[in-house]
Formats: structure tokens, C-alpha cells, sequence
């Protein structure tokens, strides 16, 4: 009867371990120890690494002077796109990077853009004033309207990119403040269309890598360890992924205060495959969402071994699939910063001081830890996490001042 014999062995060996930890409770204790170091070893690595993740906002506006007819012009302001991404800091003097969709709308959307500023003018300014119209001649009226190249040139694009880092925004700001970056390098998302026909690869210099460089005008930010390596990736690793998420970025019961606080998904490696451009690709059950994209993704060791890049959706595209995404390893921004003559490079002031702060206080020196927050401070002052350690820290020196007897005078 192998069900009994595997219950009767399943019984015994629950017994013996209750036993085990009722006779020995220092191993219970000391187990219980090692899971909260592990803990801990987790949290520092995501104390340290979030500053130098950062949002993305992309939107693209538009002014368009349209003619309907002979003598009959209005201006017509559109709001074409508005987009949020992530993205993380390779290099203290404000190099950047994320995917290549995050930023597509500015740099390569341009025909589209007018096209689509162009319908939406003639639809709110021409078309009330065709509605009697007979429906054929409404139509072609409406074609010579959008085809006109006196329309087109009316179009006056408006772009704006702008990087946001993790602070906290000021009550009632509809969307944390920036700073304007330029895309340096830059690699376009895979696009069905442009998939060769019955399969095989891109041609060489048509490869769609989704992956961008971007450039702020700041030093001494903080940076990220990118010394990962897709080979050195393991079946069931653990792996963290942090970004702005959408969902929760315009959450309407968070306040607008936390908007520039990034948020953190758990998962591990749950496969390796091949993407149209035969590159490897790793496979995660962490949640992505939009607004992820372009966000690392950490080993153990906090450094990124992926941007958080595309995820699975229904037959129909309208609903995500949650539990089957996908990463693109880190070695395409490296690659592409090398070509571009960017070298990745963490030695910054900041991080000197934030990865002490961070020892200090893992270590329970809450004072020293204190010290060396403040001098972080002041090298980049107001970032999230910094302003959140600093409540926990007068906390803690606190209630150990409270509890640390005074002794008399000798």
C-alpha cells in the first residue's frame, strides 16, 4: 500500500522534527536568525541599488494650424502622447539606460505624430463644418483636408523627455519634476512587421534590440553595479526588479507626495529563450507591468543582469498575462554603451556614502549610520530612501536612548 507507507513515513519524520526542536530550541532560534539575516542581506542590496533607478516621462504635444477651406484657418492644440518608463544610471555623469520603446515616441514617431495631430485637428475644427454634407463628398473633402502639404506644415511638434529621480514631490504635483535628457544611442522594439517573412533574423543594422542610452546634464548621481552576466544566470535564481509602474504611479488613493518612490517586484528565473533577433532572453514569473519597462533587474549580489522589457498578453493584446515575462540581459546596454564610448562606471561620492550608511546601519551603529546619511544628503539631497531611513534612524536612536542607562558621576 505505497500511500500508507508514505503517509506513516511523512508522520514520523513531522514527529521527529517537532522533537528535535522541542529537545534543541537554540537551533530553532539560530534558523530563525539566519532567515532574518537573509532578510536583511535582501534589504541592504535594495537599499542600496534604488537611487540610482529613475522614471521616464515622455509626451508629445502638438500645435497645428489647419485650413478647412478658402479663408477658413484655425489653430488646433493636441495632446498626442504621454508615456512613463524606467530607467537606471550607468555612469555618475548622467548616462542612463532603458528600452528603446520608452523612448521611441520622441525620437522616431515623428510622421506618426503628424499624422495623428493632423486627423484629431481636422476632426474637432473642419468636421462640424462638413456634417451636411453628403457622406461621399464629406469623405473626400476630408481626404484633400488631411493631404494638403500646407496641413502638414501647419504641424508644430512639441517633445519633451524628461528624467525624474526617486524624491518626494510636493503636494499636489500632477507629476514628479525632471530633468530633460537626449537620447544618445538608441535600438528600435521588435515590431512585427519588420519580421522577416517565414522567419529567420534582421539583417544586420535592422536588428531591434529595444534598448537607448539617454544623457542628463547632472554628475554624481548614483549608480548600479552592471556587472552581470547572462552566463552566469541560473534556472530558479531569485531576481528583483524595481521601476514605476503605472498602476501604481497614478494610483488615485496614493498621494502625489510618493509618485517619485519606485517600487519593488519579487520573482526568479523561470526560463531562457530566443528572441526574433536570436538573442537570449530571460524568462520571469516577477510581475511587470507598464511603466516597468526599462527597469533593472537584480541578482542577489545587486547587480543588473536585465531590463524589465516585454510581457505575455491575451490572443486579443487587451490583457496581460502576469507570470510570463520577459528580460533583456544587460549585455545589449553594454554593448551599446561601449559603442557609443561609455564606460560604466559606479565610483561616485554618493555611493560611498550611502553604501556605509547602509553598513552602518545593517550593523546596528545607528549613530555612525546617522553621520554618514547626512553627508549623503547633502551630496544629493531629498532622495526617498534617504528620507525614509532618516525617520527610522531617529527612531532607533531614540528608544536607545532611552533604554542606555546614565551612569553616576565618579
Amino acid at each position: 500500500m505505497p500511500r500508507r507507507e508514505g503517509s506513516g513515513y511523512g508522520w514520523v519524520c513531522a514527529c521527529a522534527l517537532v522533537i528535535g526542536l522541542v529537545a534543541l530550541p537554540g537551533i530553532a532560534a539560530a534558523g530563525q536568525r539566519v532567515a532574518e539575516r537573509d532578510v536583511e542581506r535582501v534589504e541592504a542590496m535594495i537599499l542600496r541599488v534604488k537611487p540610482a533607478v529613475v522614471g521616464i516621462l515622455t509626451e508629445v504635444k502638438a500645435e497645428v494650424t489647419i485650413r478647412c477651406g478658402k479663408n477658413d484657418t484655425y489653430v488646433v492644440k493636441v495632446d498626442l502622447d504621454s508615456e512613463n518608463g524606467t530607467g537606471f544610471i550607468i555612469h555618475p555623469d548622467g548616462w542612463i539606460a532603458t528600452n528603446g520603446h520608452v523612448v521611441k515616441p520622441v525620437y522616431r514617431d515623428d510622421e506618426e505624430h503628424i499624422a495623428n495631430a493632423l486627423q484629431e485637428a481636422a476632426d474637432a475644427a473642419c468636421a462640424p463644418r462638413l456634417a451636411k454634407l453628403p457622406a461621399a463628398q464629406r469623405k473626400a473633402r476630408m481626404r484633400k483636408i488631411l493631404d494638403d502639404p500646407e496641413n502638414r506644415r501647419g504641424v508644430k511638434l512639441t517633445e519633451r523627455l524628461e528624467v525624474f529621480l526617486q524624491k518626494r514631490v510636493a503636494p499636489g504635483t500632477p507629476a514628479p519634476p525632471g530633468v530633460p535628457g537626449v537620447v544618445k544611442a538608441y535600438s528600435p522594439p521588435i515590431d512585427p512587421d519588420a519580421i522577416p517573412k517565414g522567419g529567420g533574423v534582421p539583417p544586420k543594422g535592422k536588428e531591434m534590440l529595444d534598448a537607448a542610452i539617454i544623457k542628463i546634464e547632472m554628475t554624481d548621481l548614483p549608480t548600479v553595479d552592471v556587472k552581470g552576466r547572462m552566463t552566469h544566470v541560473h534556472l530558479g535564481e531569485e531576481l528583483h526588479i524595481i521601476g514605476f509602474p503605472g498602476a501604481v504611479l497614478w494610483h488615485d488613493f496614493l498621494s502625489t507626495e510618493s509618485r517619485g518612490a519606485a517600487s519593488v517586484t519579487f520573482g526568479r528565473v523561470s526560463g531562457f529563450k530566443l528572441d526574433v533577433n536570436d538573442r537570449w532572453v530571460i524568462q520571469t514569473d516577477a510581475p511587470i507591468s507598464w511603466g516597468n519597462s526599462g527597469g533593472p533587474a537584480f541578482n542577489r549580489n545587486g547587480e543588473v543582469i536585465g531590463l524589465a522589457t516585454f510581457i505575455t498578453t491575451s490572443v486579443e493584446g487587451d490583457q496581460a498575462i502576469q507570470g510570463f515575462n520577459f528580460l533583456i540581459p544587460v549585455e545589449t546596454i553594454l554593448q551599446m554603451a561601449k559603442d557609443y564610448g561609455v564606460t560604466p562606471n559606479t565610483d561616485d561620492p554618493f555611493m560611498e556614502e550611502w553604501e556605509a550608511t547602509i553598513a552602518a546601519y545593517f550593523q546596528g551603529d545607528y549613530r555612525r549610520a546617522w553621520e554618514r546619511l547626512e553627508a549623503a544628503d547633502k551630496l544629493l539631497p531629498g532622495l526617498w530612501d534617504v528620507e525614509r531611513l532618516r525617520v527610522l534612524l531617529k527612531d532607533l536612536l531614540e528608544l536607545q536612548a532611552e533604554v542606555t542607562p546614565v551612569l553616576p558621576p565618579k
